[in-house]
């Protein structure tokens, strides 16, 4: 069975769709079958991809009212395959819609034929994201090596111990899957000790990779490629590449 996997952080701009995609990409190169689930209701993953979000047919919205099974709005790419998002509409937020169940029930239909499902959520704490959570099995929070990046990681844990405690109800976990620094500036001292005060508060929770800060990163969603097929042999392909290589580790050495 697969592993879900979130990609969260309430903080914006510390690259949770970066990740979702390339980790994606990674985890393909290594022969992983890999759905992308995009939760944002910018679509930014959706976007990154090279689809315009506008002219899709059917998306995650239709999916979560219920009106196309999870199977006939997957749409597939070389590296993984991709739940797109149509743009939620104001009504797909009310509370008439709020399942907290409704994502897993659709995800369980499928996950027993990828090894990751990664979801890529927004820089909100909402209907979307508790949806997310409740669906997975573990939390990637991406995090830039600022001030105000303890925040983030204290808020996003407490929102997976809440969560924790409805899945206890149906018998799963939601565990921290790993705190991922992102956009690091080595040529910054701050940046440094800042990545070691991270460490501090979660010690073993700390990807051993870190993803630089890379133009390639920056360019490839504008050409709507990952980085790996935009770049391979550049800095941000590899680090994603050593990202996912981790990840398959910590799962054989559990």
């Amino acid at each position: 069975m697969g592993q879900v996997i979130t990609i969260a952080n309430p903080k914006g701009g510390v690259g949770k769709t970066t990740t979702t995609i390339n980790l994606g990409a990674g985890l393909g190169n290594l022969k992983q079958k890999v759905l992308l689930v995009d939760l944002d209701i910018k679509a930014n993953l959706t976007i990154g991809l090279g689809i315009d979000r506008e002219n899709i047919e059917k998306g995650i919205f239709d999916m979560l009212l219920e009106k196309a099974n999870i199977k006939d709005v997957i749409v597939s790419f070389k590296k993984f395959d991709l739940v797109p998002n149509n743009c939620f509409h104001k009504q797909a937020l009310s509370d008439s819609l709020y399942n907290i169940e409704e994502l897993k029930k659709h995800l369980d239909k499928v996950k027993d034929e990828y090894d990751y499902i990664l979801i890529d959520t927004g820089p909100v704490m909402g209907v979307l994201l508790d949806m997310a959570l409740y669906a997975s099995d573990s939390v990637l929070i991406p995090t830039e090596c600022q001030y105000f990046a303890y925040d983030g990681i204290k808020i996003m844990i407490n929102k997976i111990n809440a969560i924790q405690g409805l899945k206890t109800k149906i018998q799963e976990n939601l565990v921290v899957e790993g705190i991922l620094l992102t956009k690091f500036d080595n040529r910054n001292v701050f940046a440094y000790e800042m990545a070691e005060n991270i460490k501090d508060i979660v010690a073993n929770k700390v990807f051993k990779t870190i993803i630089n800060y890379s133009s390639h990163l920056q360019e490839a969603p504008s050409r709507g490629k990952d980085v790996l097929s935009l770049s391979y042999n550049s800095i941000g392909s590899r680090e994603y590449r050593l990202l996912a290589k981790e990840i398959l580790e910590r799962k054989e050495n559990k």
